[in-house]
């Protein structure tokens, strides 16, 4: 019942529906929408925002402004562990369920800035956009593996198929002809899940894999990026 939204620039577009859902129907739940800008000129939905804060008491929306005008008397800066706790007014954020959406860089930051809040993984639900541009500069990827790094991927049948570090698996093996089931591209539905014989692969912060399906090694080929030489059970 307790949701917390945080969105960056136009990620507040997929939140709005959900916003309306609630207040429109005045459904039995609690939103606290963290919504960051660059500029407070710069804020989407500001006057629909204000609006249903004002007349919906389940609604709360605190701005975050990184480039404020000398007007602006909000909180600046970033989203930060302090900013989220001071929004949930001392209650416990482990006992919510957080949802982000906003611009590639935004992420790798708030989920370290939720961690350091204690929040499980199991409660926060990230809206990605496809696969990230630069792979490579997502928290948890090796020095040690280049994006232009090439490795090679062994299918049923004895066939090969060389693949490259900086490239969704996926990517690599439509291109080879071999096609999956899929839905979202993003490592949220599950369609895709593969096994993993052996071998390493980087999931990017997001990609919600199954407690069961991490303990028997399956991946998601969409959102899976290899780290050296791979077998596969297709």
């Amino acid at each position: 019942k307790d949701l917390v939204f945080i969105a960056g620039g136009s990620g507040i577009t997929p939140f709005m529906s959900m916003v309306r859902e609630v207040t429109d129907k005045k459904l039995d739940q609690q939103i606290h929408l963290i919504y960051g800008s660059q500029h407070d000129d710069d804020i989407i939905f500001q006057n629909e925002l204000s609006e249903r804060t004002s007349s919906h008491t389940n609604l709360s929306v605190t701005h975050v402004i990184t480039e404020p005008s000398s007007s602006f008397s909000g909180y600046t800066g970033f989203i930060t562990a302090e900013r989220i706790q001071s929004v949930l007014e001392g209650t416990n954020p482990a006992d919510k369920m957080f949802y982000l959406c906003g611009p590639e860089a935004m992420y790798g930051f708030v989920l370290t800035q939720l961690e350091k809040l204690g929040v499980p993984k199991r409660r926060i639900r990230i809206e990605i956009f496809g696969p990230p541009e630069d792979i490579t500069a997502h928290p948890g990827w090796p020095e040690n593996v280049k994006k232009d790094d090439r490795f090679q991927v062994r299918l049923p049948q004895g066939r090969v198929i060389e693949v490259t570090a900086g490239e969704p698996l996926m990517n690599s093996l439509e291109r080879n002809g071999i096609t999956l089931e899929t839905s979202c591209r993003s490592g949220v539905c599950s369609l895709c899940r593969t096994k993993l014989i052996s071998g390493r692969v980087f999931h990017p912060a997001g990609v919600q894999i199954r407690k069961s399906d991490r303990k028997y090694g399956y991946i998601h080929p969409c959102m899976a990026y290899p780290l050296e030489d791979l077998e596969l059970m297709i």
